[in-house]
């Protein structure tokens, strides 16, 4: 894999591949490797052995670089939506990337802060908090009988504590991009500064609540803040008078196209059979007619979507490239 770097900005910067097995030249530590002066370009590279959960991150005058948002998540998938080889399969994928930061610090850019000396007072959940999180594009959305992988991870500064409610029967399954010699069922789980995690839930039917997440002080022991991630329910999988969803068609999961099943194909060549398209929170995503029964998927963005032609039941599918 090939990333392309140039850097715009007036100070030096990297980027610090976290957790993935890169070599040291590709590893985007100044001091082992090089950092990009104003104008500079690079292509970091390396090869994805492992699927899993990851981090980047500038290491260069870190703390600073990291409290004005140089961060991110990696997400290394396979194509049949399993979490590992011989791993279980799941329906989707949410990154979850917990984050904070000292105001202070960000309004001080030519300061020098040591880790220990950082006081976080803002909290956030992919570069979201309060409220925000209340917002429909930022809930976790899920069909009875989905599994959710929740791909976690922290570039905070404080401990981060999740917990799980009962309704998510929530497993473990890796840890730090590899998986797990044995899973385990979990309620609460700490995330300490740079650790990835993998869990698995699924959601009860109609279950809407919440995971909460207690950022704890690494310096000053106690909690500083809470932040709630929300869960909402879709619609069953079988439609009110009991009609069941249409068989999903082909191929699934669907890479450059995806036919709907034979029984939608009809409904789509009359006036009122255009195909509506749905992602996984419930969000239009496309509404138009088919091309001969079936749907360009080549740019879309992975994931799972729901399909509607006409007053026929739904069809649900994935799309991974």
């Amino acid at each position: 894999m090939d990333l392309n770097f140039t850097n715009p900005s007036p100070e030096s910067h990297t980027i610090h591949l976290h957790g993935l097995d890169v070599d040291q030249a590709n590893d985007g530590v100044p001091a082992t490797s090089f950092q990009l002066a104003t104008g500079e370009s690079t292509v970091y590279s390396f090869t994805a052995d492992h699927a899993g959960t990851f981090l980047y991150h500038c290491h260069v005058t870190t703390t600073l670089h990291l409290t004005m948002g140089m961060y991110g998540m990696i997400l290394v998938k396979r194509p049949d939506q399993t979490l590992f080889a011989g791993g279980p399969h799941y329906d989707q994928d949410v990154p979850l990337l917990f984050s904070d930061l000292e105001v202070a610090t960000n309004l001080d850019p030519v300061g020098s802060f040591p880790f220990h000396d950082i006081r976080p007072d803002v909290f956030m959940v992919n570069g979201h908090r309060g409220t925000q999180l209340e917002e429909e594009a930022n809930m976790v959305w899920s069909a009875p009988g989905d599994t959710v992988a929740l791909r976690l991870g922290s570039m905070a500064y404080s401990r981060v504590r999740c917990h799980f409610p009962p309704e998510l029967h929530a497993v473990c399954h890796m840890s730090d991009g590899r998986p797990l010699p044995e899973t385990f069922a979990v309620d609460s789980l700490d995330i300490f500064p740079g650790e990835r995690f993998t869990i698995l839930v699924a959601p009860e039917a109609g279950w809407d609540g919440a995971v909460s997440c207690a950022f704890w002080n690494m310096v000053d022991p106690g909690v500083e803040d809470v932040q709630d991630i929300r869960f909402g329910a879709l619609a069953s999988s079988v439609e009110e008078g009991g009609s069941p969803w249409l068989r999903p068609g082909y191929p699934n999961p669907a890479d450059q196209w995806y036919a709907l099943p034979e029984a939608a194909a009809p409904v789509a060549l009359s006036a009122a059979g255009e195909v509506v398209v749905w992602d996984l929170q419930g969000r239009l995503f496309f509404r138009g007619p088919l091309d001969a029964g079936r749907l360009d998927v080549s740019g879309w963005p992975e994931g799972a979507y729901v399909a509607q032609c006409g007053a026929l039941p739904k069809t649900r599918f994935i799309v991974a490239h």
